[in-house]
């Protein structure tokens, strides 16, 4: 599944980036602040995982937050072998391209469908979102004309709700609402008591989706759904890795602290790297009385690091060792492989110069990454890649860039213009930032921004 268009509203710096068309490996260029990162890290809440946190919504838009606003949308194409698994299990539905998005209002991942057509299931009387909205807008209609004008309809006018959850909330709401409105009018009051009270006497039989409709997007979320990998410098990992403290770090969204401040979480590319070795922690425990086990062990880790790492190294190959020391430490140790079989400049990871540390980590958490997301395809975010190296080196991390972009998407922040090297609109996008409004823009016709944000594009 290839992300085709995206559009971010209210997320930080960015008020509206408005429909932007991407490729499979699309750059973002633009000056310090401007909102790059900003960008790539709003792509992320279209995973479906994601929670939208509120320290996150634009200052400057309060009063459009007061309703529901689409804090990230994206139009995705699917491939062949997606629509023929929603044939075969939906024959009815033709379906080669949705759009995700998430809300501030609504905590889940939401889909449209577009125009498909779905079964319609056997729901009489209030048990139907169609059937109920249409009534309760009915029963307004019956109402006097200084009354209806106080009721807000807009939730009950709009497409069905997420979840029967949303629907009770703005009900409840509505019926406040119309308490208050016509209080003085005890017929009203009457008339609307005994239509509130039949629905939510029968509350637990609605049906907000067709049947078929909740299926198919059960169906995505479980196995369609596109996968964000964001990736930045804060996955640095050292030559020593402290398998105590290893075992007792925070994850995921519990990661904090000092490891935050220092902009890297080690753990995360532990478990990475541990993840290619395909090598247990508890076989490691086990075989520690066991010299020639451990050996054996951790020889067999080390190979298939080693190869699964080697295809997206670029230059000399190199050869990865792990070694078990006193302490409860796991060293990684890396060699030189020349083309003559030679091997040179052993040593712990942590004595690599910094772009080496980089780049080893950088492809340790892609390809774990990437291999763990089996048959989905990943988009992967890219936050300046290859920004500690020399430019040859930059050539090379480009030259991968286009090989990933064989198999999965490649959306990337850059500053350098070895980083650089399709020019085509929707694969070359510029980032500017007002600062008097703290407002970021972005060109698709990126030839429009001005000469300091275009330096690395005409250097």
């Amino acid at each position: 599944m290839r992300l085709r268009k995206f559009r971010v509203r209210a997320f930080r710096c960015i008020h509206d980036s408005g429909d932007i068309t991407v490729g499979d490996l699309a750059a973002f260029v633009g000056r310090n602040e401007s909102g790059k990162t900003t960008i790539l890290q709003a792509l992320t809440l279209l995973n479906k995982d994601e929670i939208a946190s509120d320290l996150d919504l634009c200052d400057e838009m309060v009063e459009e937050l007061k309703s529901e606003v689409k804090l990230a949308e994206g139009e995705f194409q699917l491939n062949k072998n997606e629509i023929n698994m929603i044939k075969e299990k939906f024959p009815s539905i033709e379906l080669s391209k949705i759009k995700i998005f998430r809300t501030n209002k609504e905590e889940e991942i939401q889909y449209d469908l577009g125009d498909i057509k779905f079964e319609q299931d056997e729901n009489t009387g209030l048990k139907s979102w169609k059937n109920l909205s249409v009534g309760l807008l009915d029963f307004v209609d019956t109402i006097p004309n200084h009354i209806r004008q106080k009721l807000d309809t807009r939730f009950f006018e709009g497409r069905a709700p997420n979840n029967k959850e949303i629907f009770k909330t703005n009900l409840i709401a509505f019926n406040n609402n119309i308490l208050d409105a016509a209080s003085q009018e005890h017929q009203v009051i009457s008339d609307w008591k005994e239509f509130y009270d039949k629905i939510m006497g029968d509350f637990d039989n609605i049906l907000i989706n067709s049947i078929e409709r909740i299926e198919l997007e059960e169906f995505l979320k479980d196995n369609l759904h596109p996968r964000f990998v964001y990736f930045s410098d804060y996955k640095k990992i050292l030559g020593n890795i402290n398998l105590n403290e290893y075992l007792t770090s925070p994850t995921g969204s519990e990661a904090g602290g000092i490891q935050y401040l220092e902009e890297f979480d080690r753990s995360e590319t532990v478990r990475n790297l541990l993840y290619l070795a395909e090598l247990e922690l508890r076989e490691l425990e086990e075989c520690q009385n066991s010299p020639s086990k451990l050996i054996k062990l951790l020889n067999t880790a080390s190979r298939k690091l080693t190869d699964r790492l080697n295809p997206s190294w670029k230059g000399e190959p190199i050869h990865v060792e792990l070694r078990f020391n006193p302490g409860n430490i796991l060293s990684v140790v890396i060699s030189d492989v020349h083309k003559d079989g030679m091997i040179t400049n052993t040593g712990l990871l942590n004595r690599r110069a910094e772009g080496f540390k980089w780049t080893f980590s950088f492809i340790v958490n892609f390809a774990a990454e990437t291999q763990k997301s089996e048959l989905k395809e990943a988009i992967l975010l890219l936050d300046e890649p290859a920004r500690n190296l020399h430019p040859t080196q930059q050539l090379g991390i480009a030259d991968l860039l286009k090989n990933l972009a064989g198999s999965n998407q490649v959306l990337y922040a850059t500053h350098s213009p070895f980083m650089i090297f399709d020019y085509t609109p929707g694969n070359l996008l510029v980032v500017e930032l007002d600062r008097k409004k703290h407002l970021s823009r972005i060109f698709y016709d990126y030839w429009k921004a001005d000469d300091a944000t275009l330096t690395p594009i005409l250097y």
